[in-house]
């Protein structure tokens, strides 16, 4: 019989976790085991400019090149741009250990009311995946954060070579789970990534405001709406 469940996809960054510290703040850090140094807030807001800049790609056939690691550096090296590095500097040194630490699950933290939700959401059957633009250390990231057997599934954007918004990640996820769109909901936290791109795809989606709302919030609607 085909599955007529409610599948309900989470995104990762913003909604199930945050960085424990501001990004800038890791970054120099590591820039500093290569003898450099800048303001930490200067260079998270560099971290911000650069991360609102990008635009949505093209969805590509299958993965990502190198799980998107060119993309990531571009990012950390745009991110420098009020910061200026010293003519010498090795930038691709220093950016692979940038793109290791962020695996290191010391370096983030699960919100506060993420492991009674996903209790809650198996408790009463209702099927789980994550839905991310991200790459393949989220799964590491989840198993170590010991988050990843509360999901059925975990699709990460560098795998199947499309990123929210754009439909394609929608429909993967839908043939992953084999369901249709009227059977998908989608809690995120972004207007444009999350909710534009639900909306688009035919799903539905509900996004946290933290500190005014979060994903116990979203589960009480959920079940509210369910029981009526």
């Amino acid at each position: 019989m085909p599955e007529t469940r409610l599948a309900v996809f989470i995104d990762a960054g913003g909604t199930l976790l945050r960085p424990a510290r501001p990004v800038g703040h890791t970054y120099v850090q590591v820039a500093e085991h290569y003898g450099a140094t800048a303001d930490p807030a200067l260079l998270h807001q560099g971290f911000i400019t650069a991360w609102n800049a990008l635009k949505p790609r093209d969805p590509v056939q299958g993965a990502r090149v190198m799980d998107d690691r060119g993309w990531w550096k571009d990012l950390v090296r745009r991110a420098w741009a009020a910061s200026p590095l010293p003519p010498d500097f090795p930038f691709d040194d220093y950016f692979e250990e940038v793109y290791a630490a962020f695996e290191r699950p010391e370096l983030w933290r699960v919100f506060p009311e993420v492991p009674s939700v996903l209790e809650q959401l198996r408790d009463r059957g209702i099927r789980c995946a994550v839905l991310s633009n991200w790459d393949r250390r989220l799964h590491r990231l989840l198993d170590a954060l010991e988050l990843s057997p509360w999901f059925e599934a975990v699709l990460i954007s560098s795998e199947i070579g499309a990123e929210k918004p754009h439909p394609a990640l929608f429909r993967a996820a839908e043939q992953r789970l084999g369901i249709s769109p009227a059977q998908a909901l989608l809690w995120g936290d972004d207007p444009a990534a999350d909710a534009a791109g639900a909306q688009a795809a035919g799903w539905r989606c509900r996004l946290v405001d933290r500190p005014q709302t979060d994903l116990a919030d979203l589960l009480a609607e959920l079940l509210q709406t369910d029981s009526r």
